[in-house]
């Protein structure tokens, strides 16, 4: 055969079994070019499925219950052991405490939802958030068999449902429901420290109603008592600040404990002065009594101080041994670790000693403390007059002037204090509870993107899938068309 001849049956089109299996089986470019025929046909399909699909989409996300949710970080002292800095246990439930709930409605304006606050707490959720590499530590963990480490996250989602309120109300809640907690947060604060009630200043009682009413005697300890709790508090806040780099409020209650000590030197040994040497006491064998016995009680105390501190020395050196001695009493007769390997190098490298240490500390300061106090009753007790009691019409003059300058100047720096403590703790507890995610308002559900991505690919599906049924039908029709016409055909031709 020649080359055009071999050209020209390459170009003829085929016939029998080749062309029937070529109908038969169409390839994906004859799928693509029938749908490009028929575009304009597939967009409109895909366009009527879209349109019913986005409809039923847009109603059930208009139906669906709104959130209000954010991110919380928490930061205070105690919660990587799951403990507030008071040392009570952390519970999520505190964030939709009745206490909570009730002042933060109330702060936005939907007082309405507080006569049912169960059912409003059941639609708080707070969700923790466990980072990604403690939750791959423990999915290792899992695999190999181990025990999963403990973890206390310090990160948690809160999601808010308020029915029939507005957006606004609802962002508003989640911020009123932050604040509060803080608020509750800085209570626990404020706890450990000194009530307004337990710091005196006898300022509010009549002087007239003062003398009459208390020992001439009495007056000076009750300033003293003050003044030991004030500035043991003010010591401990200064150290906190240094220690959390808070100059600004390290250097206002550095200025409180001059303020403090300056009253105590100028004052209140004044008073003491004129009331101790001045032997100014009403019932001089009760004095005595009273303070006889409370030298007994600090005796006893003393003793006891200087009991623990010997109990603690012995443990720093029993704890001061050679760590392999302990790991030898740690292990059995065979020399094998009683404890897992993992266990006991973490028991070796654990800081023993800086806690007991830092009791001893604190109870030889205590036993100082309560010598300093004894040796003061003593004085007292050597100044008591060996005379007859005084009365009131005794007293000398400018008594009551020192008295009241004492109590006075005391008062403004107890107030001092209570406003400086308490924008401290404003602001303390607000860095320890962050808002990491600002509220944001989303509906309940699905991932809605995803959904809708999902109908866009099932519309051109379903398009695409009519489009097929459409023309294999046609087909079909016209295959059954042609075969009656060809069997009339031969049935004519037959008569």
């Amino acid at each position: 055969m020649t080359e055009p001849a071999a050209a020209a049956s390459s170009k003829a089109p085929k016939v029998g079994r080749d062309a029937d299996e070529e109908e038969l089986h169409p390839g994906f470019v004859d799928a693509i070019k029938f749908l490009y025929a028929r575009r304009i046909a597939l967009a409109v399909r895909f366009i009527a499925f879209l349109g019913v699909g986005v409809l039923i989409f847009l109603n059930a996300y208009l139906s669906a219950p709104k959130l209000v949710e954010g991110t919380l970080r928490l930061s205070f002292r105690g919660i990587e052991r799951n403990e507030y800095p008071t040392g009570r246990k952390f519970s999520v439930e505190d964030f939709r405490s009745p206490a909570v709930l009730t002042s933060a409605l109330a702060e936005a304006g939907i007082p309405q939802f507080g006569r049912n606050l169960t059912n409003l707490a059941s639609h708080i959720f707070v969700t923790p958030i466990i980072p990604g590499d403690i939750q791959g530590r423990w999915r290792r963990q899992e695999k190999e068999g181990a025990r999963r480490d403990e973890y206390f996250p310090s990160e948690f989602r809160i999601a808010a449902e308020i029915p029939g309120i507005s957006d606004a109300q609802r962002i508003r809640f989640f911020d009123a429901l932050v604040r509060h907690y803080r608020e509750q947060l800085k209570y626990q604060e404020q706890l450990k420290y000194a009530q307004k009630s337990t710091l005196v200043t006898l300022n509010d009682i009549a002087y007239e109603k003062l003398i009459a009413t208390y020992d001439f005697w009495d007056l000076p300890m009750r300033f003293v008592t003050t003044y030991s709790t004030l500035s043991s508090e003010l010591n401990g806040l200064v150290l906190e600040t240094l220690q959390n780099n808070y100059p600004k409020y390290q250097v206002a209650f550095r200025t409180l404990v001059n303020d403090l000590e300056t009253w105590y030197a100028t004052r209140l040994q004044a008073l003491e002065a004129v009331t101790y040497h001045g032997r100014l006491v009403k019932n001089r064998d009760l004095i005595q009594q009273r303070v006889q016995h409370r030298i007994a009680e600090v005796d006893i105390r003393i003793h006891q101080k200087t009991r623990e501190a010997e109990e603690q020395g012995r443990l720093l050196a029993l704890i001061d041994r050679p760590k392999s001695l302990m790991a030898g009493q740690l292990s059995n007769e065979r020399g094998t670790s009683i404890l897992d390997v993992t266990a006991l190098e973490k028991l070796l490298k654990s800081d023993y000693e800086g806690p007991v240490v830092s009791r001893i500390s604190k109870l030889q300061e205590d036993r100082q403390t309560l010598e300093a106090e004894k040796a003061r009753l003593q004085n007292q007790l050597a100044w008591l007059p060996k005379a007859s009691d005084i009365g009131i019409g005794q007293l000398p003059s400018g008594y009551k002037d020192i008295l009241g300058t004492v109590s006075t100047e005391l008062r403004e720096i107890i107030q001092n204090y209570s406003k400086l403590l308490d924008d401290y703790l404003t602001f303390t507890v607000s860095s320890q509870v962050a808002i990491a995610q600002p509220p944001v308002i989303r509906r309940e559900g699905y991932a809605w993107s995803t959904i809708l991505a999902g109908i866009i690919v099932v519309s051109l599906f379903l398009a695409i899938a009519l489009m097929s049924f459409e023309h294999l039908f046609k087909k079909a029709r016209d295959e059954a068309r042609t075969a009656r016409q060809v069997s009339e055909e031969a049935t004519r031709q037959a008569l």
